[in-house]
């Protein structure tokens, strides 16, 4: 079985043959570590990644489609989630110093609790100021999660129309609430999204 192409093995896979896949996971586990832990410079994070990876992979394995190598899918994985790391230790970072920034160390929490409200509230109108199609696409992206693709099918536009939208939506935001105050609110797929029209 180890010398089975992984097209071959990725249709074992989707018949449910763990043996299948044992094959594929040890074919690019090492090549993904390297590939990771090159991004992220710690074990556990690499190795926390690995493993969401190739559980995601066995779980969606009926919703995956390869040509003829799995190795495109699992880099693409691989690039979502360093993001996505990256994003949280900035989230964890960004919220520290907002408590940092607080005139008083000690705040009671129904201020907190205010302070808050105030920010989800500016934030809700901003949202509510965009155009039509911005704001639907951008609820959408934050509010359902769905991927630029999901989107575009749904409202019939095109992919890039869809990750333009979401791009100049978190301009407007950025502008009007801050970077810091923003990427708390925000979910991470959002941020991820926006990385990726860079690259």
């Amino acid at each position: 079985m180890k010398e089975l192409p992984d097209k071959t093995l990725f249709t074992l896979v989707q018949d449910h043959d763990e043996r299948a896949f044992a094959v594929l996971l040890e074919r690019y586990s090492r090549r993904m570590y390297d590939l990771v832990y090159k991004r992220t410079r710690d074990d556990d994070d690499t190795k926390d990644i690995l493993q969401d990876i190739f559980i995601s992979f066995w779980n969606n394995r009926d919703k995956i489609r390869i040509e003829d190598s799995i190795y495109p899918y699992l880099h693409r994985s691989a690039k979502y989630a360093v993001i996505d790391l990256a994003i949280r230790n900035q989230r964890v970072s960004a919220y520290q110093n907002l408590l940092a920034k607080q005139d008083e160390p000690f705040i009671h929490p129904a201020e907190n609790s205010l302070i808050a409200d105030e920010l989800k509230l500016q934030y809700e109108r901003e949202v509510a100021r965009m155009p039509g199609t911005m704001q639907q696409i951008f609820r959408l992206s934050r509010d359902q999660h769905l991927s630029a693709r999901e989107i575009a099918a749904q409202l019939q536009l095109s992919e890039q129309t869809v990750r333009n939208n979401i791009t100049l939506a978190l301009k407007k935001l950025r502008l009007s609430i801050g970077s810091d105050q923003l990427i708390v609110l925000l979910p991470l797929s959002l941020y991820i999204s926006s990385a990726l029209t860079v690259n």
